[in-house]
């Protein structure tokens, strides 16, 4: 009974007289203007805060370096925090994870 009402029900209706059409019915140029505009307004901020934490990482990095600099002539003179003295000279045991080295004089 619910099926054959459903059925029997007549279609929508199509447009009538003076109505709009699907294909009149756009924001036009002052929809894009302001859409343009709001895109525009949302955007600046996120690119002026990109900017800044460029800034903050280049500044960070050149930090960095500098105290890498610094850091290298006093680890040249400093024999003990050089790599070349302890137990891992003998090649069988490498803090790095790294493979054990090659012996100068071992065959190969």
């Amino acid at each position: 009974m619910i099926l054959t009402a459903l059925l029997a029900e007549s279609p929508s209706p199509g447009p009538q007289e003076g109505e709009l059409q699907p294909w009149e019915v756009s924001p036009g140029i002052l929809g894009f203007i302001f859409g343009f505009f709001l895109l525009a307004v949302a955007a600046i901020p996120l690119f002026r805060s990109m900017a800044k934490h460029m800034r903050r990482v280049e500044h960070n990095a050149e930090l960095r370096r500098r105290e890498e600099e610094a850091a290298a002539p006093q680890a040249e003179h400093d024999p003990a925090s050089s790599d070349d003295a302890g137990p891992s000279d003998d090649g069988a045991d490498r803090s790095d994870g790294g493979p054990p080295r090659e012996q100068a004089g071992s065959p190969s």
